[in-house]
């Protein structure tokens, strides 16, 4: 009989009861192969092999009642529990398995939800104090949230991330991280193309069984051993699990499960690899447990660890603002001698300086179990005290410090930086975006951007130029508490369709997944190794009459005048069409006219901006222009005020750029 609460609504029951029903369900005849439906119907997408796009249905694709990678290691976790063999080698005589697993995970997310909204008022405006409401609240975000790094990411990543752990995995492994990701790849590969079979074989209107979708998912061991030899052995000790009589230790939804760890399940001669994210996952997360109980060796890896994040993130931004401009372990220093602080990563762009603190922190277990105090602890070693240390560099460097590189180079600023601070994180942090909407403690000033790698390297492909990145830097900062979202690609896809920007009369922005297609079509395309294009940003799309030439001019320009263009790509389509008509208007008024220089100036964001348009381009005009420039600078009491000027006797979109950057003085 359905318990009801106070507002009327079904009571969910309780987590170990519906945990019981889906141990049930995992342990049914054939239950292995109602599993592989699941894993067809709600994990797999069906690519165009030419142009890398994914042709499925958007509706379906985004459906948030699929069962997400979770749930299914879940079902998996409690499948091989099962003492005997017949959850795989006895005919399924469920036909409402699939119907039944969603049924019970739909009641698991009511009873997770129903758990933290209990803290709440009845209202949800007030968190009633001394509950444990983010502990929970961040347990459902955790367990729902969206996945962050893409397959070739946790390919490539890990490759650098152990590599310097060499010597120690041969030895006590029996394999370099080299040789595991070559028996993935190879796995990896010779399952891709059974899935390519089973979906031509689809199209042509064949009905496969469940049987025949589960075969789709199995490699023989001998195939593997023929090819990597003893290395094979030492593959499967440590990512694959029996198919029964396993993970007796998994004994709730948020215990340590095996097959999360170990996610190939092995039975007989074959090995089944329902989850090949899951896999890649696993690669670049466990060799960290590994060497870290490994009391005499822990201390060297966690400096190739940390020596690997840094240096990941140098190499990503070097990509984009070049390696001139970007500096590693930068010592921020009062008085030239005493270390008052450092910075991971630094990039000078201009007046741009990006202070980056690189972390190896993940969510622990407890955590994600919906401890408060763990899910605290966390935070702060990953999010807080990092994001602490780069508003604390920010602000010595405001004050006078000096920074300095590693090889004792004193680095010069600009006299007014505008600054970004940064925390990368080398581990995903399931929901850090919305926890940190939540439990930040910041400056009002300046809010961060909290990326892991995954996400940096996605966002240096997507956004390959200087400009293109400061301004999401930018967008991303200034929406920080007004636009909610599980996902930080669909900001980026948002951004890439739209630029991120709260519209007028909106308070709240909510971007849902369906934001994210346009990277997600790029990045799996890039997973299955296809070559497509970058998809191109509604800012390089955009063709507005002189602007779109002034900002071309201006994007390649030198880092100094990286500023306007920033504030003039932060107008809207509508205010820089006006922009354009005015240009147009005062360039044929000097034609017509013959007079030396008019000019219009704008506020922006950062200051403003003049525009002088000219008859002659010499000294006396670029002079008379900063003068106009000048008086504005000083009028609206602005720190940053630019001068454009456009001689109409050249072809040029743009004749010359005057930044007039100084602390305001009466």
């Amino acid at each position: 009989m359905d318990e009801y609460n106070e507002t009327g609504r079904v009571e969910p029951r309780s987590e170990a009861e519906i945990f019981e029903d889906l141990r049930s369900l995992a342990q049914s005849d054939g239950a292995l192969h109602e599993i592989s439906r699941l894993i067809y119907r709600d994990i797999f997408v069906t690519v165009d092999g030419h142009d890398g796009h994914v042709i499925d249905d958007p509706e379906h694709r985004w459906l948030t009642s699929k069962l997400n990678k979770n749930e299914l290691l879940l079902l998996l976790g409690l499948m091989v529990q099962s003492p005997t063999d017949h959850t795989y080698t006895a005919q399924s005589t469920n036909d409402g398995f699939a119907s039944r697993a969603d049924v019970l995970f739909h009641e698991f997310h009511n009873r997770m939800v129903a758990d933290f909204t209990s803290t709440s008022d009845p209202n949800m405006h007030q968190v009633v104090e001394g509950e444990n409401f983010i502990g929970l609240f961040a347990r459902e975000a955790i367990y729902y949230g969206a996945d962050s790094f893409y397959l070739h990411q946790y390919i490539n990543f890990s490759r650098m991330r152990y590599r310097a752990d060499a010597t120690w995995l041969t030895q006590n492994v029996g394999l370099a991280i080299s040789s595991i990701l070559d028996i993935a790849k190879y796995i990896l590969d010779r399952i891709n193309t059974q899935l390519t079979e089973v979906g031509r074989v689809q199209r042509l209107g064949h009905q496969l069984s469940n049987r025949d979708l589960t075969n789709s998912l199995l490699i023989e061991k001998e195939d593997i051993r023929k090819q990597f030899g003893a290395r094979s052995d030492a593959f499967f000790a440590k990512f694959a699990t029996p198919i029964r009589a396993a993970n007796q230790g998994f004994t709730s939804p948020f215990s340590l499960n095996a097959v999360a760890i170990a996610p190939i399940i092995e039975f007989g001669d074959y090995l089944y690899i329902p989850l090949q994210y899951r896999l890649c996952e696993s690669i670049y997360e466990s060799p960290f447990f590994w060497m870290m109980g490994d009391n005499e060796y822990k201390d060297m890896h966690a400096e190739h660890r940390g020596r690997f994040s840094e240096k990941t993130a140098v190499d990503i931004l070097s990509s984009v603002f070049g390696t001139q401009n970007v500096y590693e372990n930068v010592v921020i220093s009062r008085n030239g001698r005493d270390h008052d602080s450092e910075i991971d990563v630094l990039v000078i762009y201009g007046e741009f300086a990006i202070v980056v603190q690189a972390k190896s922190k993940r969510v622990t277990l407890p955590a994600r179990a919906g401890d408060t105090a763990a899910l605290e602890r966390d935070f702060k070693g990953a999010i807080q005290d990092p994001y602490q240390q780069a508003f604390t560099c920010i602000e010595l460097i405001k004050a006078g410090a000096k920074c300095v590189t590693k090889d004792d180079k004193e680095l010069e600023l600009h006299a007014l930086p505008r600054f970004f601070p940064m925390v990368l994180l080398s581990d995903s942090f399931p929901a850090s975006t919305g926890l940190s909407r939540a439990m930040l403690e910041r400056s009002d000033q300046i809010a961060p951007v909290i990326w892991d790698i995954g996400m940096l390297d996605c966002i240096a492909h997507l956004l390959p130029t200087p400009i293109d990145m400061l301004l999401y830097l930018k967008c991303r900062s200034d929406v920080f508490n007004n636009a909610v979202s599980d996902s930080e690609y669909n900001y980026l896809g948002y951004h890439i369709e739209s630029k991120l920007a709260l519209p007028q009369d909106c308070d709240i922005l909510q971007l849902d997944r369906y934001y994210a297609t346009v990277v997600d079509n790029f990045m799996i395309a890039t997973d299955l190794g296809i070559k497509a294009d970058r998809p191109v940003s509604i800012l390089e799309r955009v063709k507005i009459p002189v602007v779109s030439d002034l900002l071309r001019e201006l994007r390649n320009a030198d880092p100094m005048v990286a500023s306007v263009v920033i504030d003039l790509y932060d107008f809207s389509s509508t205010a820089l069409k006006g922009i354009s008509r005015t240009i147009q208007e005062v360039r044929k008024e000097i034609a017509a006219t013959k007079k030396v220089i008019k000019a219009f100036s704008i506020p922006t964001e950062s200051g403003g901006l003049t525009y002088a348009v000219t008859l002659r381009w010499d000294a006396e005009s670029v002079e008379a222009a900063c003068l106009i420039g000048a008086r504005h600078k000083y009028d609206t009491k602005s720190d940053r005020w630019y001068v454009i000027v456009d001689c109409i006797q050249t072809e040029n979109p743009i004749d010359g750029l005057s930044p007039l950057i100084w602390p305001w003085d009466e």
